[in-house]
């Protein structure tokens, strides 16, 4: 009898991971307000203790945001998934790591928590995100214009995401103005 299914693994068919450039700045107060605008959302609606065992609803479970700065969406993304935490840490500060990711994973009714980690990366284009379901809360960043297959793609995305237990958010750099709602920080 299994309690917890089997962790799910980041979708590399989708999303590429976001290497860490050498020299690269970790944060400054522009991605600090983006990670806080990030977050908005993210995690469980509040419920009443008695629905413990009721469907996940998540107070925004889909955003899709529009920045002209590449890098500062990366700072973001390496931040928000923890890569800077495993750079620093250990072996067995790797392995905590590791370990309180797979049970913030499963521990689904609890609010999401400032050093959880969330899935990141960059896709090709917004028409790669189709048919993507998060695994944990995720932050995809695209380049460019999303075109109409990728406007289709963040449209389903966003229909969908009613049904999914994290939240996901887009940031389209470098898009048509007026493609999404434009975050200037």
């Amino acid at each position: 009898m299994t309690l917890l299914p089997a962790p799910r693994r980041f979708d590399s068919s989708r999303l590429r991971a976001i290497k860490p450039a050498a020299g690269q700045p970790r944060t400054c107060a522009r991605t600090a307000r983006l990670i806080e605008a990030l977050r908005l959302g993210t995690g469980p609606a509040n419920r009443h203790w008695a629905e413990f065992s009721g469907p996940v609803r998540i107070e925004m479970p889909f955003g899709c945001y529009q920045i002209d700065d590449l890098e500062l969406a990366r700072r973001a993304a390496l931040q928000l998934d923890g890569s800077w935490h495993m750079a620093d840490a250990s072996a067995a500060g790797r392995l905590a790591i590791r370990a309180q990711a797979l049970w913030a994973d499963a521990a689904w009714w609890r609010p999401l928590q400032a050093h959880d980690a969330w899935d990141a990366g960059e896709a090709a284009d917004a028409a790669a995100l189709a048919g993507f379901e998060p695994r944990r809360t995720t932050l995809a960043v695209v380049t460019g214009a999303p075109g109409p297959e990728g406007l289709r793609a963040l449209a389903d995305l966003e229909r969908r995401s009613g049904a999914w237990r994290r939240a996901m958010r887009v940031l389209l750099v470098g898009a048509e103005p007026g493609t999404a709602r434009h975050l200037s920080f």
